[in-house]
Order: structure tokens, then C-alpha cells, then sequence
């Protein structure tokens, strides 16, 4: 039987501490050059030779770093409301739709609020996309503060009402 010596940390824990505490300054040294793959890799191979609390809590760390970085799914996300040029936009919605349908703006205010809570949402901008899409989905949601918001008179403020938008 022929084993690759270097395979052997991959059957398990060798419990090499200094080795292990290399392998972790070497992520946190990837982590601050911005490479959040090579940090991850140096984390798991020092978690490998010498589980840690603190490889664990580097791991976490990068697990959600990676996960709503920008262009993932969460970090656009939060940039398309952001980006939003009024409260309808926010919601994904047109006035039309919300007129055949005022329970519209809470349906996807449910869906759209799973995807930027902060609390689930970590990219950068989440708490300010939060806040953007409370405020539409309430303006929207009370057929008074829309029509106060579409210009009193159901035009849009981009048409001459006077109200809306940001």
C-alpha cells in the first residue's frame, strides 16, 4: 500500500498545533489581502490538523462572507431595491397591478423581505434595503398614503402629481 505523504492530513485530525497555527495566520493573512477563497482553504487545513475555536469562528466567518459577497444572490438582492427608482419598483410591482390587486404589495413584500431581513441577510446594505421596502410596502399597502403618494389624484409623481419617489 503506497500513501501519498502529504495525503495523510485528509484521514484526520494530526493534531499538529504549531503546524495549525500557521495554516490559521496564513487565512486571517488571506482574509486581509481580500482572498476569502485561500482563507477558507487555509482555515479548513488548520481545522484539519488541529481543531480550534478559533479556526471554527474564522470558518463561520468566511462561510458568510462567501455567501453575501457581492453577486450572490443576496447581495443582489438588497442592490435591486436600493437601486429602485420608486416605492412601486421596490415591490417589483406596477400601479396597474396594485390597482387590479391591493393585496399585491404584501404578497411580495413577504417574499422580498425573507431575501433582505438583516437578520437573514448579511450583504452590505441589507438594514437600508430593509427599511426602503417597509416604506414601500406601507405607502402601497393603505389605499390613502398610495393615492397621496401617486399625486392625490391616482397620476404618478413622475407624471406631474407631485408626490412619490425618492
Amino acid at each position: 500500500q503506497n500513501h501519498h505523504p502529504r495525503r495523510m492530513e485528509n484521514l484526520g485530525p494530526n493534531l499538529d498545533p504549531e503546524e495549525a497555527a500557521e495554516a490559521l495566520r496564513r487565512a486571517q493573512g488571506k482574509l486581509a489581502a481580500g482572498d476569502l477563497d485561500g482563507a477558507k482553504r487555509f482555515a479548513e487545513k488548520s481545522e484539519r490538523m488541529n481543531p480550534t475555536n478559533a479556526a471554527q469562528a474564522l470558518l463561520k466567518s468566511l462561510d458568510d462572507l462567501i455567501e453575501f459577497r457581492p453577486g450572490t444572490k443576496w447581495a443582489k438582492a438588497v442592490e435591486r431595491i436600493l437601486e429602485a427608482s420608486d416605492h412601486y419598483a421596490v415591490l417589483g410591482l406596477t400601479p396597474e397591478a396594485v390597482s387590479a390587486d391591493p393585496s399585491a404589495p404584501k404578497q411580495k413584500y413577504k417574499r422580498l423581505a425573507l431575501e433582505v431581513h438583516p437578520d437573514k441577510n448579511k450583504a452590505g446594505g441589507a438594514e437600508a434595503a430593509f427599511k426602503k421596502l417597509n416604506e414601500a410596502h406601507e405607502t402601497l399597502s393603505d389605499s390613502k398614503k398610495r393615492r397621496e403618494y401617486d399625486g392625490g389624484g391616482g397620476g404618478r409623481a413622475d407624471e406631474g402629481g407631485g408626490g412619490g419617489g425618492w
